[in-house]
């Protein structure tokens, strides 16, 4: 195997099959990724010589992801294309992109880039017209878009974290990354239309978690729509009222139970505080989810923090 092919291992190891081309002699080729968890969050520094890296339409098709990646650039200077769009990134600077579809990004000499990959349930309920704001320059010298900057780079991947640590941090990571993308959206003067009656539903979905009886007739109602006519609104991106309410929930039920301060409750109680009054019901779902049991979970937090 080749530098360059064991290089195009590590990237779909680590992230989602991709092709890399050198921008120079293939001998003096080199790359590295250090890569670590933050909760259901990934967080990965790149590093390397100049190259073209491109997830193409074949590479989509035939190796489907459901991830957003945030790049934030370390060193040198980078471009990120998506859907006819072109970020430029100097160092600070961050922009997100989206897995499901082709991408590039271009890096002309030596660079390093921090990337954070999220999966899309956790963005899509808190940034409106995310599909318009891929492949946008976020600037990291002002506003948001600096704090989000300075919170990504302080993290390091070399450094495990865990338990309530790690879930308050990927919180954190992701609601400035929103913020981020809400501003974006502002000063581009997105129109409000679909996208405001999905986030404002969604809205009323994760105020209303806790109630059992909480159901996709009572969130249409709420935003003064018809229920078909939100469906639809739901299933052109890719969900549903139903799915979402329970996406919603299962990930409440996920950060309560790493929560080490809540380890006193009983995994039961945890479920029904979020609407999922069905144990049994709820532990199916949770493993369908998660791949495991939500005891395991809470018990597999427990031992790394010991």
């Amino acid at each position: 195997m080749t530098r360059l092919e064991a290089w195009r291992e590590v990237l779909a190891q680590t992230f989602v099959p991709l092709e890399a081309t050198p921008l120079g002699e293939e001998a003096a080729f080199h790359g590295r990724v250090q890569a670590a968890p933050v909760a259901d969050l990934q967080l990965s520094i790149v590093s390397g010589s100049g190259q073209v890296v491109r997830r193409t339409r074949r590479l989509v098709e035939h190796a489907a992801a459901d991830l957003y990646k945030v790049g934030v650039q370390l060193r040198g200077r980078g471009l990120v294309e998506q859907d006819g769009r072109v970020a430029e990134l100097a160092p600070g600077d961050l922009a997100v992109y989206d897995t499901a579809r082709p991408y590039e990004l271009v890096f002309e000499r030596d660079f390093e880039m921090l990337v954070l990959v999220v999966p899309r349930r956790r963005l899509v309920s808190r940034a409106p017209g995310l599909d318009g704001l891929t492949a946008v320059t976020i600037s990291g010298a002002r506003g948001s878009g600096a704090l989000t900057s300075s919170l990504l780079r302080g993290l390091d991947p070399r450094t495990a974290r865990q338990g309530a640590e790690a879930v308050y941090l990927s919180d954190a990571a992701v609601d400035l990354v929103a913020a981020c993308l809400a501003g974006c959206s502002d000063s581009r003067g997105a129109a409000p239309g679909a996208d405001a009656v999905v986030l404002a539903a969604r809205r009323y979905i994760e105020d209303h978690l806790a109630d059992p009886a909480l159901s996709p007739a009572e969130v249409a109602t709420a935003v003064h729509m018809s229920l078909r006519h939100l469906q639809k609104l739901f299933e052109r991106r890719g969900s549903t009222i139903t799915g979402g309410i329970r996406e919603l929930r299962l990930e409440r039920c996920w950060h309560d139970l790493a929560d080490p301060r809540l380890a006193h409750r009983p995994v039961a109680a945890v479920a029904a505080s979020w609407g999922l009054v069905d144990a049994a019901q709820f532990s199916r779902a949770f493993r369908a989810r998660y791949g495991t049991t939500p005891r395991a979970h809470r018990a597999d937090l427990t031992a790394r923090d010991g």
